[in-house]
């Protein structure tokens, strides 16, 4: 398949395009509609395992000693615990030190939030940095995710709530991890260098083939979190 140069890639691509992906566009990325059908990545989340490629989703982080007072005067962010999120219209903000925060944003609204930072952070010691074409964002979702989350990373996954967020070890390489739910699905992002992402992707398939792992495309997210609403 010959690739759309005008769109923005994610690292996984080429191995999206082996697979059988159904490509569609979001937010200038090209992503997988699909690569089966969508009631079988549906049925597969539900009942034990997929994996999505959420590399489109927008990544910024927020460094300094005043990086929670400007959060908190631009995007009304409010004081967290270490790791915890707090939602935001386009997305969440994760306090992974006392100075040091990330923000995840739906895809295409990093821009305008980098430019409000910028502008609200005047003359305060503020760093924002977009990490969205720096880093790689894999989904691990379905009923089985803990299991497999506890295969391949030491995390205490008792102590690791949904709405939080922990930097460790997966697969042997650095990953931001973040814990949600989708209706009543565990899910688990993990974010990271795109230079790794073809590598995690590939152990993480291996790694969940005792639940029969397949890859979810964009459509089948779409309806899941529309039903979990």
């Amino acid at each position: 398949m010959t690739q759309d140069t005008s769109s923005k890639l994610s690292p996984l691509s080429l191995i999206q395009e082996l697979l059988g992906a159904r490509f569609s566009e979001l937010a200038g990325w090209r992503i997988p509609e699909a690569y089966s059908d969508t009631a079988s990545e549906k049925n597969a989340a539900e009942n034990a395992l997929v994996l999505v490629d959420d590399t489109p989703n927008g990544k910024l982080t927020v460094e300094g000693n005043d990086a929670g007072y400007v959060l908190k005067t631009v995007l009304k962010v409010h004081a967290t615990g270490i790791g915890e999120g707090e939602a935001i219209p386009e997305g969440m903000v994760y306090r992974l030190r006392s100075d040091h925060y990330f923000i995840s944003t739906s895809p295409g609204s990093e821009s305008d939030i980098r430019k409000r930072l910028a502008e609200g952070s005047g003359p305060r010691f503020v760093t924002v940095t977009d990490m969205t074409h720096g880093w790689s964002e894999i989904r691990v979702l379905g009923a089985a995710s803990p299991e497999l989350m506890a295969k391949v990373c030491g995390l205490d996954l008792g102590d690791f709530p949904s709405g939080t967020a922990r930097q460790t070890s997966v697969a042997k390489t650095n990953q931001l991890v973040v814990r949600t739910l989708v209706g009543e699905m565990h899910a688990f992002s993990l974010l990271g260098a795109r230079s790794l992402a073809a590598y995690l992707w590939e152990v993480l398939m291996e790694a969940g083939e005792e639940w029969g792992m397949i890859p979810a495309g964009n459509k089948a997210v779409r309806e899941l979190v529309a039903k979990g609403e």
